[in-house]
């Protein structure tokens, strides 16, 4: 599970450095703690549903990488 956690940290800090090329420090920032908090929720989530499979919940944190990037570029993009 280390190696899932390694892995989806990197993730979140990779869409939200393209985050900030594209859209601001302010987006990225804010999309950083909503796929963090995307992250937390989907892993108590999966954790209770599976009782305590942990490559099930695994595999489905890396939901929250793409969830933070599509919802981001939605809202950002009616701002212009």
């Amino acid at each position: 599970m280390l190696y899932f956690w390694i892995f989806l940290v990197l993730s979140i800090l990779g869409v939200s450095c393209y985050i900030w090329q594209v859209m601001g420090a302010a987006a990225s920032i804010s999309a950083f703690f909503g796929m963090a908090i995307l992250a937390a929720l989907i892993y108590i989530l999966t954790m209770r549903l599976t009782n305590g499979n942990e490559m099930v919940t695994g595999l489905f944190l890396f939901i929250a990488p793409a969830c933070g990037l599509i919802i981001r570029f939605m809202v950002g993009y009616g701002k212009q």
